[in-house]
């Protein structure tokens, strides 16, 4: 549990985060997904911080890269990093590098981020609590993000997925260039549900939704 004791939270739109939660309650209805826990754990996830949602702040968000799975290729990093899930975190320190957050819900090789010392953005769901407690008391430097009205140290960010949510982050931090490499909407990887082509389609609006705030570039790979 966070030895820090009590750290505000931050909620960056409260107008767009209700948009977001209304839009995504909507068209992933049905779908099977427990969002009548959320709440339960936006409370579990506060007691595991570990970082400070004021340290964003001291970041350079001038230029942003975004990584998020599947990106391929050369690297090429420009200005703050930001990798989207474990499995992308490991890839990019095999190419030599190191980002400076991790957006995550701990759903892909989260074991990735056990040692890592950036600052990681644990979003805290009604389906995830249990890996969120296996896993967020390894991570150095967690900032909890949820997806309803934040408790104590966290942060409630627009958006849906790990993906559109690094880019609302990114965007509402002051980012006037965000380049995104590997966001393929129609091409689902890990696995190619219903329930994954749903979010893709979801990221792929609200990160049109997040173009109106910052210039944003979008490459597959």
């Amino acid at each position: 549990m966070s030895a820090l004791g009590m750290r505000r939270s931050i909620v960056l739109d409260p107008l767009e985060s209700h948009l977001s939660r209304l839009v995504y309650m909507r068209v992933m209805s049905g779908l099977g997904l427990n969002f009548s826990n959320d709440a339960k754990a936006a409370e579990l996830a506060s007691h595991y911080c570990s970082g400070d949602p004021d340290q964003l702040w001291s970041l350079n968000w001038e230029t942003v890269t975004i990584y998020m799975p599947p990106y391929a290729g050369e690297p090429n990093p420009r200005g703050l990093i930001i990798a989207v899930e474990g499995y992308t975190l490991r890839r990019l320190l095999n190419d030599g590098v190191v980002p400076d957050i991790v957006v995550t819900d701990f759903d892909y090789e989260p074991d990735s981020l056990i040692g890592f010392k950036g600052i990681v953005i644990g979003h805290a769901h009604g389906d995830n609590v249990n890996a969120y407690v296996k896993y967020a008391r390894h991570v150095s430097r967690l900032i909890p993000s949820v997806q309803v009205w934040p408790v104590d140290c966290s942060i409630l960010v627009p958006g849906f997925t790990d993906g559109d949510r690094a880019v609302y982050l990114a965007a509402y931090m002051g980012s006037r260039r965000i380049t995104v490499r590997g966001f393929n909407p129609d091409a689902p990887i890990k696995r190619s549900d219903e329930v994954k082509r749903m979010k893709l389609k979801l990221a792929e609006y609200f990160i049109n939704r997040a173009s109106r705030l910052t210039n944003i570039s979008i490459s597959k790979y």
